[in-house]
C-alpha cells in the first residue's frame, strides 16, 4: 500500500544527499557530454513507528540543521557519522495514497 509521509510541523524535508561529477574518459575535455552528474539520497533502517511500512528511510536533516550539512569542509568520514548520528529521530506522518498516484504518468489528484 503506499503511502505519503509527511510533517505536520515542517512543510518542507530535506534529505540528506550526496552526488558526484564522473568524467567519461572516452570523450574529449571540451565535449559537452564528458561530465554525468550522479546523487543519491541516504537512508537508514527505520527506527520508529513507521517500520511496518518500510525497513529503509531516508535521513531528514532538520531546517536548523541545513547549514551543517551543506557545509563544504564537512568531508571527514568520521565527522560526516559524528553529525548523522546526532540528528534526531524524524517524526512523519503516514498517509495512504492510491496506487495511481505512484505513477510519474498520473497528473489528476489523488
Amino acid at each position: 500500500m503506499p503511502n505519503n509521509l509527511y510533517s505536520e510541523k515542517e512543510p518542507l524535508l530535506g534529505f540528506a544527499g550526496l552526488y558526484e561529477f564522473w568524467p567519461d574518459p572516452e570523450l574529449p575535455e571540451d565535449h559537452p557530454d564528458k561530465w554525468l552528474l550522479t546523487c543519491t539520497v541516504l537512508t537508514t533502517t527505520t527506527q520508529d513507528a513507521l517500520g511496518h511500512i518500510h525497513e529503509r528511510s531516508p535521513i531528514v536533516i532538520p531546517k536548523y540543521r541545513f547549514g551543517e550539512w551543506l557545509d563544504p569542509d564537512l568531508t571527514d568520514k568520521a565527522d560526516v557519522q559524528h553529525l548523522l548520528n546526532s540528528l534526531p529521530e524524524p517524526t512523519l506522518t503516514p498517509r495512504i495514497v492510491s496506487h495511481g498516484s505512484t505513477v510519474s504518468a498520473t497528473t489528476a489528484p489523488s
